[in-house]
């Protein structure tokens, strides 16, 4: 496959508000970055999100415990005072990096620091109209750790969209790559990625599933008609870590975009796709 469409007629994405999870982490930053120059776009307003999780911090008291230095590599126990210090001035550091950020852009926003489980209370404030915002490596994470785990739990039970952000600078040149699985969620992944893809500037592929493959240009008339979304078709043999890695790769993608519910998202080809490409990743619901 290999036919391309002239047009676009998409919403676009507009969210009703823009939630950041937010710590002192390189990807949490740039994730605050997008976040805020995201709400300045749509005048949405800016929530930043910071957990404070109590069972590291009573980890990190017992005797036993050690970390490894960042810079050094070296395994040393944990030095509680300092620890101490940086959980007090870390709320104080981030809010001054809210609000300089936010204000310069003129959105208005607002910090909340929960105590608890980073996944339950983040899902707990989240709403259907919300664009939720992550870095990939985040929440005091130690350097060049991955957030997996937490990231596609988040993609997975959030009610609202996802965008899992990424600090890797991205190529100038390269088109919003998304997954379609089925054509009852095909509505909704081409219409927020035609979005993304309209906002940047970029080309559209639209990577059909082994069982919808045949029916690929079938499914975008009928969702269309004449008015296809302007972009280019292509058969998936599998939708495996592999064959996702190869074709993003061709196709030069800097971004997918994928419906949650689908059977992909919830597959263990998801995780590992996440954790080998590093480009951003946009979950949207499904209907």
């Amino acid at each position: 496959m290999g036919k391309r469409t002239d047009s676009a007629r998409t919403d676009g994405l507009r969210p009703s508000r823009v939630v950041v999870l937010i710590d002192a982490s390189p990807d949490a930053l740039y994730a605050l970055e997008a976040a805020v120059e995201l709400a300045a776009r749509h005048e949405a307003p800016l929530l930043a999100v910071s957990v404070e999780e109590p069972e590291r911090a009573r980890s990190a008291g017992f005797p036993f415990a050690h970390e490894v230095g960042a810079l050094s590599g070296a395994i040393r126990r944990i030095d509680e005072t300092l620890l101490n210090r940086r959980r007090e001035s870390g709320p104080l550091s981030i809010r001054r990096t809210i609000e300089t950020a936010a204000d310069q852009a003129g959105v208005a926003w607002e910090l909340v620091v929960v105590h608890g489980h980073l996944v339950e209370e983040v899902l707990a404030l989240s709403g259907p109209g919300d664009l939720l915002m992550l870095g990939r490596v985040g929440w005091s994470a130690r350097l060049g750790r991955r957030l997996g785990g937490t990231a596609m739990k988040l993609a997975r039970q959030s009610v609202g969209t996802v965008h899992i952000c990424s600090a890797d600078p991205v190529r100038q040149r390269g088109r919003i790559a998304v997954l379609i699985e089925d054509g009852d969620s095909a509505r909704a992944v081409l219409t927020a990625a035609a979005g993304r893809a309209r906002m940047s500037g970029r080309e559209l592929v639209a990577l059909f599933a082994p069982q919808v493959r045949e029916t690929a240009a079938e499914i975008l008339s009928r969702l269309f008609g004449k008015e296809d979304p302007r972009c280019c078709l292509r058969a998936l043999q599998t939708t495996g870590t592999g064959e996702l890695l190869r074709v993003l790769a061709e196709e030069r993608a800097v971004e997918l975009v994928v419906g949650r519910g689908g059977a992909w998202l919830n597959s263990p080809a998801a995780d590992r796709l996440l954790t080998y490409w590093r480009m951003p990743v946009l979950v949207t619901p499904a209907d």
